[in-house]
């Protein structure tokens, strides 16, 4: 009886930390990048931004900035003091739908929000003579939300890695199939920090940061979203089925992306454990790009470019409780099955090992009891 009295008391107390958003949805903002270039400025190699473009269909002004997560109606600057655009990102942007979606029973037009129509990227591979490499690794930093002096225990990093614009927009009359200009990233590795003296420095060497995983496509946590097709005559990538089929509602949710933009579903997701008082959360992309992975571009002597640039759409940080091992902010039964059924397993970055002492055992059972209900 008096366990669980104990258990519950301790659920009562640390309930007000549920999980919640703390990058993204307006929270949280940009901290720095390795480099970065003005908006309409000559480009240099390894900045976060293609040039402003305008869409034809909506007449309004883009840009590739990695700030616009942050939905507030003012400029954005990093902690360096450079300006990462600006961050009213609530307006609705209206979609013409390529008509090979249509005829797959998508509405001719629809709305998404703004923070999903405008791509924030990197500009990470080479263009010329063919050679679509990486041109090194490229680094983002962020502050989470600071309403926390403590730090959070983070449980999930999200990162909505679809190019939406060039997948779904009939942006001209002669655009009948989906298609896209930048490739989402081949490989993000995710690192987190409680503390980052230095803002410029570099997350893979500073001993501040911890590696905590890594999204990709070779492990199919980041979307096979657009590969290039000679046979097309499409001038970047094309689209593989399978993207549409998903995208249509071949997915595990049913729903389709015109349904329900906003949906979790969408996001290449990290589970995170055993990492609490984090302030700052990183995103490295060491190696460039989808198509620079693609050896029939590769072999070929096309060159664009567009194929430069890697996109990131959308970043969220979510965090919980101690004992989440899911991430879904409710500790339950869910977790505590997790654990038990993951008893005795070694390694690093189990989402089981609670405590991340590199084995599931006792310590990690007791911590999921002692949170049991939390955020439920």
């Amino acid at each position: 009886m008096r366990n669980w009295m104990v258990l519950g008391l301790t659920a009562a107390l640390v309930a007000s930390l549920s999980a919640q958003v703390v990058l993204g949805d307006g929270k949280g903002k940009v901290r720095a990048v390795n480099a970065l270039a003005q908006i309409a400025a000559t480009e240099n190699l390894l900045e976060w931004s293609r040039r402003d473009f305008q869409d034809a269909a909506n007449f309004s002004s883009f840009g590739f900035w990695p700030g616009y997560t942050i939905q507030v109606a003012q400029d954005l600057f990093d902690a360096l003091g450079n300006q990462v655009g600006f961050g009213d990102s609530t307006n609705p942007v209206s979609i013409t739908t390529v008509d090979s979606l249509v005829t797959a029973g998508w509405p001719s037009s629809f709305s998404v929000p703004e923070s999903l129509f405008r791509q924030g990227g990197a500009y990470t591979n080479n263009s010329l003579n063919g050679d679509h490499n990486p041109i090194g690794a490229v680094w983002i930093k962020y502050e989470l939300d600071d309403s926390n002096p403590d730090g959070w225990n983070v449980r999930k990093v999200q990162i909505f890695a679809w190019d939406v614009r060039d997948l779904i927009h009939k942006s001209s009359g002669t655009k009948t199939r989906p298609f896209s200009d930048t490739a989402a990233p081949y490989r993000i590795d995710v690192y987190v920090a409680s503390n980052d003296p230095n803002p410029a420095s570099d997350p893979t060497t500073d001993s501040n940061w911890t590696f905590v995983g890594t999204l990709s496509k070779a492990n199919g946590t980041l979307p096979n979203v657009c590969q290039w097709d000679p046979n097309t005559g499409n001038t970047f990538g094309e689209c593989p089925q399978a993207t549409l089929d998903y995208l249509s509602g071949n997915n595990p949710l049913g729903i389709a992306f015109y349904q329900d933009p906003t949906n979790e579903i969408w996001y290449s997701t990290l589970t995170v454990s055993g990492q609490s008082g984090i302030k700052y959360v990183a995103l490295v992309i060491p190696e460039g790009n989808q198509y620079g992975k693609d050896p029939t571009l590769n072999a070929s002597s096309r060159t664009s470019s567009s194929l430069r640039y890697t996109n990131i759409t959308d970043v969220r940080v979510v965090a919980g409780v101690e004992g989440d091992v899911n991430g879904d902010g409710c500790v339950d039964d869910a977790d505590l099955l997790a654990v038990l059924f993951a008893f005795g397993q070694t390694g690093s970055g189990l989402p089981e090992d609670v405590n991340s002492d590199g084995v599931v055992d006792d310590a990690d059972l007791l911590a999921v009891l002692f949170a049991f209900g939390t955020g439920c």
